[in-house]
């Protein structure tokens, strides 16, 4: 399959079916999705897990989910580094969507407004120096995530120099 395929699988169909996500699948992505290096091959992330045994703390912040992952990353003073590794942090979201959607597992990515709570970040144990970058709501999606048409794509348009 092309990646070009993929597109309505990535977005799905917007509700996710009732079945657990096993963590050890998860972690078998990530494993995968680290693979998004930046400047000084920094590794400026960190997560936290959390599915139907542990996500109420999440009830109220998120939508329904079979499973969350908190995508912690470092907060670095030097703006250059900052930029740099919310850049990796991206490619590595980017990398863990691909790579599950390749295993049929849908990923919502989520920036609510809690999230740039202080005291609700240091309920979920991100500390200092640290932020969240996003929240991935994972789960496998209700239905064939193909079924509803694609949404008409916006003409890309640019300048040539």
């Amino acid at each position: 399959m092309t990646l070009f395929n993929f597109r309505p699988e990535l977005r799905g169909s917007g509700s996710f079916s009732g079945q657990s996500v096993p963590r050890q699948l998860v972690l078998e992505l990530l494993n995968d999705a680290v693979w998004a290096p930046n400047d000084g091959l920094r590794e400026p992330w960190r997560f936290i897990y959390a599915d139907n045994d542990s996500s109420g703390r999440l009830s109220g912040l998120q939508e329904p989910a079979p499973a969350y992952l908190i995508v912690v990353m470092k907060e670095e003073s030097d703006p250059y580094k900052r930029d740099e590794d919310f850049a990796a942090v991206c490619c590595l979201m980017q990398n863990f969507e691909l790579l599950a959607c390749e295993r049929k597992l849908g990923v919502r990515r989520t920036m609510n407004n809690w999230i740039y709570d202080r005291k609700q970040m240091n309920a979920f144990g991100v500390q200092d120096k640290e932020r969240i970058a996003a929240v991935l709501e994972i789960g496998f999606w209700d239905g064939d995530p193909g079924a509803t048409p694609s949404p008409q794509m916006a003409e890309v348009k640019f300048d040539l120099l």
